[in-house]
């Protein structure tokens, strides 16, 4: 009955997140839709760094006033000389993916994409400001709900999703993404060697998609930490978007120092 009764506290809470009796720690979105903020990025890039800092900045808004955030690391410019410890192919597929589906065919890097709109411009304060508040003004399409524990060198996680606003017409597509903050590589080779680079919000797991099928979805997925990675610097993103439009439906940021020691 105490787990019951917490996970119902999470739900109405939003996205407060909770310890539970059983060392579990569960978190719920809100009435109010929260924006993704994605970032392609890259350490070979030598025009990333500048965006790198820009999300950074982003992550350390008080709670209430961030969204999602994520920087994803592509391996594309791995073959100039420098080899992105933090890219993934996978990164550089979704990004893909994602200029297709708005009807677009520009994909570069730096790049930042926020639901159906994936040529942000980031430099641009009051206009991406402007972005983010009509994002949150729109009814969340989804409720998500996560429920995360230790499982030795990595995590236990259980999700879930229900349609809200959103129709089974939008076709929502669940992707599960950890984070971590706080890196820095020194680079000694490509466009920005002799640099010591600093990064948040970076992303060292992705896994999905799940398919929603019908008006609701629960899922688990055991997701790795990094070797020697302190998890009080790492966080959760549950989001989903419409694989019809590429429409951001809700997001859920979960870091897990929210979650007690580590």
């Amino acid at each position: 009955m105490a787990r019951i009764a917490l996970q119902a506290v999470c739900w109405v809470a939003g996205i407060a997140a909770c310890m539970d009796a059983g060392a579990a720690c569960s978190a719920s979105s809100g009435a109010e839709r929260m924006p993704l903020v994605e970032l392609y990025t890259a350490e070979g890039c030598n025009e990333c760094p500048a965006a790198d800092r820009w999300m950074s900045a982003l992550a350390r808004r008080p709670a209430g006033e961030r969204p999602a955030l994520l920087a994803l690391h592509v391996d594309y410019w791995d073959d100039i000389g420098w080899r992105d410890p933090f890219g993934a192919a996978l990164h550089g597929r979704r990004q893909e993916a994602r200029v297709m589906l708005a009807g677009k065919r520009v994909v570069v890097t730096p790049q930042v994409m926020v639901g159906r709109h994936v040529l942000v411009d980031w430099r641009d304060a009051a206009a991406f400001g402007a972005l983010l508040s009509g994002e949150r003004k729109q009814a969340p399409g989804l409720g998500l709900a996560l429920r995360v524990a230790d499982d030795g060198d990595g995590l236990r996680v259980a999700f879930d999703a229900r349609l809200l606003d959103a129709t089974p017409a939008t076709q929502p597509l669940l992707w599960l993404a950890l984070y971590q903050d706080g890196l820095s590589t020194r680079v000694t080779a490509g466009e920005n060697a002799g640099r010591t680079l600093r990064h948040d919000r970076v992303v060292r797991n992705l896994q999905g998609p799940w398919r929603m099928q019908g008006d609701a979805h629960r899922g688990e997925a055991r997701v790795p930490l990094p070797a020697g990675a302190d998890a009080q610097a790492m966080g959760l993103v549950l989001f989903a978007e419409s694989s019809a439009t590429g429409e951001g439906l809700q997001a859920l940021d979960l870091p897990l120092s929210a979650c007690g020691p580590g």
